[in-house]
């Protein structure tokens, strides 16, 4: 998206120029909305339903991407100023935020107010103490009271902390939450912040027992509705913010990895590299924040961006990542623009880079100059424009196209356009009958033979169309299970494969470790993190999950028309409104689980009490093999499992619509033929009825052709084609 810029600068104002983000995606939802609220009033009672519900889905949809950095990258900062309200999360002291937080923008609040504080309960902490269960028996027998107790043991110091804080408090606001009417000074430092870290004795008062902090904010640059998720930094030392934050990832369809441009990438962000492993690379930027504390921009910048594009390369080959730079603190001034602390700005020698940029005079620098409207707003759109916000604004669009939400418009936008041409065909039929039942009953005038006739033929055609229903409904149940058999076989078939991995790799891992230790080499030097098989599995998920969603994809062009093939023997088979799939894959859900800290992720230290119980290499080797199957064999389970579950949401909404089309087609014309029976003689109004749906046909006509348009426009915005590998 190309940033305007006003060549004239007495035009040009103090804001950075604003950006819709979304503006496409939310013009093709709010036109699907519309003709949806037509179609709900030309549908059969029966298809009623299916069309109520899908408004209701494009009436709930958003956008969601998860912010995830580093202590200290600035990501506060930045969220403030992609969001484009400069002081909304604190950004004074560092370590901070330790709750998931969601800023929800486009969107209408809850009826209870617009700022909601979620609390813990029992079975949340629970659930973090013991991994959600990951930690199975074979695992704690592996290694007695070892990390499953570290985990635990933090969760319940953190509680006890909270019990301590709260006092009696602290009960009565488990599983509960706090909601107001909009945000005051300092009520975000009070549950999203760490205390320990803060002077003031309200910072973090119940950041220990929040789970998560939902705010409904106007403004913003989003067109369409879209939630920004703020997490806990990931280099945090806390198991506890760790666990919080993979969980945060998994309902977002796209993220923005936030670096800082002193320490990018370093050798010692295992964390980082095992999220991101878990991500969809397809939907993944990268932000190299805080370019402003370089102190020559020109030269380390060119070789701080090689660093990352090269430790991109190698950590993920085959991706095309893109990574932007910039700072933050630059945007933020852009939007607050305050007189000190831009004078400040350009006086650091990071500001030689915003002079080398040709868009501030040598005069700039003088502060007094600052306090003149033209020159205040000719650096306000210097500091935006070389912040990085328009370069990541531009991805952040690109982004959206090939998402889920884009994905489930998409397929709202057909399954509309096929019940529309379904209306469409069924009020040409309507009329048809119409037509041909005024010219019998004119004839019946000269001939009454031919009304007895022509009421025995609409008979056999009601007789026909009932036992059409009853097939329809035989061949939708049989679809139904045939697509469930092909999704439990590709399921099975993917999770084998993930299981081979582990057990190859596993397998691998006994041998280095017996053969190390039968060569009498030091017990404590084997290390596992895991990055290898994280990879495999990675890449193995994705091919996997295309191969399976080409062939559900080629099982539904195959039995879907069969469907609509039940109705040909009652409307020509050139006029039955098939639908065809428009898409050429499904996206691929977030391989989340992979980046779950497992026991193998652990420092070498922690292995020590491991290694004193192993009485010979064989044995050590063994129990390496059964710990990496035991703990990466769940992984397997979760990412085929996951695989599942979009498939069954995409064979489940196709079968609904094509079900839901054939069968509107069918009552339509039995509620006609219905009425015609019970209709006797030439009935005043005749001519009436018939003007009235031809009017109806027209109408359909019209909403389809629309439809077909917006169909086909968000299928050129949703594109998976261009999704890298």
């Amino acid at each position: 998206m190309n940033v305007r810029v006003n060549a004239d600068p007495k035009q040009r104002t103090n804001r950075a120029p604003r950006q819709a983000l979304g503006a496409r995606l939310e013009s093709t939802r709010q036109q699907l909305g519309s003709c949806g609220a037509v179609m709900a009033g030309l549908v059969e009672p029966q298809s009623k339903p299916l069309v109520i519900d899908a408004l209701g889905k494009i009436a709930r949809i958003s956008f969601r991407v998860a912010v995830v950095g580093q202590i200290k990258s600035g990501k506060s900062t930045f969220i403030n100023a992609f969001v484009r309200h400069p002081r909304l999360l604190p950004t004074a002291v560092t370590p901070w935020t330790t709750a998931v937080t969601n800023l929800h923008f486009a969107q209408t609040p809850p009826s209870e107010g617009p700022v909601r504080f979620s609390f813990m309960n029992t079975n949340e902490w629970g659930e973090i103490a013991n991994g959600a269960g990951r930690f199975r028996e074979l695992t704690e027998r592996l290694i007695p009271g070892f990390e499953p107790k570290i985990l635990q043991s933090e969760t319940y110091a953190l509680a006890e902390r909270a019990r301590q804080k709260l006092g009696p408090e602290f009960e009565q606001l488990i599983g509960r939450a706090h909601v107001f009417n909009g945000l005051y000074p300092g009520l975000l430092e009070q549950y999203i912040c760490s205390g320990e870290f803060g002077e003031n004795a309200a910072t973090g008062r119940y950041s220990d027992i929040t789970r998560t902090a939902d705010l409904y904010l106007p403004g913003g640059p989003f067109d369409f509705p879209t939630t920004v998720i703020d997490t806990p930094g990931i280099n945090d030392p806390s198991l506890v913010r760790d666990e919080i934050t993979r969980r945060s990832l998994g309902a977002a369809d796209a993220y923005i990895i936030v670096l800082t441009a002193r320490q990018p990438l370093s050798a010692q962000d295992v964390a980082l590299l095992r999220f991101m492993r878990g991500l969809n690379k397809d939907r993944v930027i990268v932000l190299l924040n805080r370019i402003d504390e370089l102190s020559d921009v020109a030269n380390e910048l060119p070789q701080v961006l090689r660093f990352v594009r090269d430790r991109l390369n190698q950590e993920f080959p085959g991706t095309d990542i893109p990574v932007v730079h910039g700072s933050a603190w630059w945007a933020m001034q852009a939007l607050a623009f305050e007189p000190m602390a831009v004078a400040k700005t350009l006086k650091r020698p990071s500001a030689a880079h915003l002079f080398r940029s040709g868009l501030l005079q040598p005069g700039d620098v003088d502060p007094k100059s600052l306090t003149h409207p033209e020159t205040r707003a000719r650096v306000s759109h210097a500091l935006h424009a070389m912040s990085g916000m328009p370069a990541l604004y531009e991805a952040f669009e690109f982004i959206t196209g090939i998402s889920s939400p884009a994905f489930s418009l998409s397929l709202v936008a057909r399954g509309f356009a096929d019940m529309s041409r379904a209306c469409e065909r069924a009020a040409e039929a309507e009329l048809r009958l119409l037509l041909a039942d005024r010219a019998r009953r004119q004839t019946a005038a000269t001939a009454p033979g031919a009304a007895h006739d022509g009421n025995a033929i609409h008979a056999h055609e009601r007789e026909l169309l009932i036992t059409v229903s009853t097939n329809i409904d035989a061949s939708a149940k049989a679809i139904g299970e045939l697509f469930a058999r092909v999704i439990a076989e590709e399921q099975m078939r993917l999770r084998a494969v993930l299981l081979r991995l582990v057990e190859s790799h596993a397998a691998r891992e006994r041998k280095v470790v017996t053969d190390s230790l039968a060569r009498g080499a030091s017990t404590t030097t084997w290390t596992h993190e895991g990055f290898d098989l994280r990879r495999a599995l990675a890449d193995s998920f994705r091919t996997g999950f295309q191969e399976s969603s080409e062939r559900l994809l080629a099982f539904h062009a195959r039995l879907i028309p069969e469907l609509f093939k039940l109705l040909q023997t009652v409307v020509p088979a050139p006029e039955l409104p098939i639908p065809k799939n428009q898409n050429t894959s499904i996206p691929i859900p977030a391989s989340i689980p992979i980046s779950r800290m497992l026991i193998l992720d652990l420092d070498r230290s922690r292995w020590q009490a491991f290694w004193n119980r192993s009485a010979s290499a064989d044995q050590a080797g063994a129990k390496i093999e059964a710990l990496i199957k035991a703990e990466f064999s769940q992984v397997a389970d979760e990412l085929a499992e996951s695989a599942g579950r979009t498939f069954h949401d995409f064979a489940t909404t196709t079968v609904g619509w094509a079900l839901g089309a054939c069968r509107n087609i069918q009552q339509a014309l039995q509620r006609r033929l219905d009425r015609l029976l019970q209709e006797d003689g030439l009935n005043a109004g005749f001519d009436e009825r018939i003007a009235t749906q031809a009017q109806r046909l027209k109408d359909t006509e019209a909403l389809t052709q629309h439809l077909e348009y917006l169909a086909r426009d968000i299928e050129q915005i949703f594109k998976p084609g261009v999704q890298q590998q």
